[in-house]
């Protein structure tokens, strides 16, 4: 079974926290100043014909398991170096020791940038574990915007749809496992546990610009603070709840292509279900408004038609919720509840 990204640990000494550095140089340039003998790179498809020169580098496709202990066993090493998207970082945050990592996403499209949290397959199953943060997390400035450029505006969305997931993860930290309620908070009580989320809403909301006219230095610091969170509470459950083991559930059944199907676009379909159901059963009906124009503004899919765009269908959402009703996320809960008029409600 899926373990959520929930996991509880340790805070850690604020002194530790990842820094966020932006530099003027392509990643290749940028990574020479950093790699030396003792380094192992590490790098995604996209990557790795552009850095497999500057040090040892080591392909990585998916976030596997054993793909980690394959790392490990096989290359000796003191610092990891990380350059590309999710899988990658993950990968890396589980084959670095503590103090040795730094991470270069290529692409923004996840709000784990830099988090102690690693999602790993095994036996084709993903799972959240505690791995390590980085020392130092590198925005490369040209590269990240040549990559959001033109179709990329992709990764601006999927960077926005994780991002946007606290909200949904907020609203199931306040209902306790054993009720089939939602809880009856005020919309200010919610927020006050994701300032650093509820700010990027607003920030989206308020901009005049399209998702792609958004600033990405402003997305990367959203995103990198988001991971912090992560960091400052010793737990995850208010950066992903069901809304991420609804995704999980999609890719591990579908294996939808991550370039299309983003990992940010499937996390939202779960995000907007409980958002929805929240609003409907409290009557905060400015609340979902609020939140679909959010939606509509960052690119995010609202109706099965925009769904299917991506490949992702109804009876594929219906069947995971079906899944998930044999646990007690909420999600789970929801579903026994109200079954598939949850989800056409949403996106009919």
């Amino acid at each position: 079974m899926t373990t959520p990204a929930g996991s509880t640990g340790a805070r850690r000494d604020p002194a530790c926290y990842p820094r966020l550095r932006f530099v003027t140089r392509p990643i290749p340039e940028a990574l020479r100043a950093v790699v030396d003998d003792s380094t192992l790179v590490l790098a995604d498809s996209h990557n790795f014909p552009l850095v497999r020169d500057v040090g040892e580098t080591v392909l990585v496709t998916e976030p596997r398991a054993d793909v980690v202990h394959g790392i490990r066993t096989t290359y000796r090493y003191e610092k990891v170096v990380a350059v590309g998207g999710c899988s990658v970082l993950d990968v890396g945050r589980a084959c670095a020791r503590s103090g040795s990592l730094q991470v270069f996403p290529s692409i923004l499209s996840n709000s784990c940038l830099s988090t102690d949290r690693s999602v790993l397959i095994e036996d084709g199953v993903r799972s959240s574990r505690r791995t390590v943060a980085p020392v130092t997390t590198v925005i490369s400035q040209p590269s990240v915007e040549a990559a959001h450029s033109g179709p990329g505006v992709k990764w601006t969305t999927s960077g926005l749809g994780d991002l946007f997931s606290s909200l949904s993860a907020a609203i199931e930290y306040q209902c306790p496992d054993d009720e089939a309620a939602l809880p009856d908070v005020p919309i200010t009580r919610l927020i006050s546990h994701i300032p650093v989320v509820w700010a990027a809403v607003e920030w989206v909301l308020g901009s005049p610009a399209p998702v792609s006219g958004l600033d990405l230095r402003s997305l990367a610091r959203y995103l990198h603070e988001s991971s912090l969170d992560v960091l400052r509470l010793g737990h995850t459950r208010l950066n992903a709840g069901s809304e991420h083991l609804l995704c999980y559930r999609l890719q591990e059944k579908h294996h939808y292509p991550a370039d299309h199907a983003t990992h940010g676009r499937l996390v939202s379909i779960g995000t907007l279900l409980v958002c929805a159901m929240f609003s409907r059963n409290g009557g905060r009906h400015s609340f979902y408004g609020s939140v679909r124009r959010l939606y509509e503004k960052s690119g995010l899919p609202t109706t099965y038609e925009e769904l299917a765009q991506i490949g992702v269908h109804r009876e594929h959402i219906l069947h995971g919720l079906d899944e998930l009703a044999e646990t007690n996320c909420l999600l789970g809960r929801l579903y026994r509840q109200y079954a598939f008029r949850m989800a056409d409600e949403v996106f009919a």
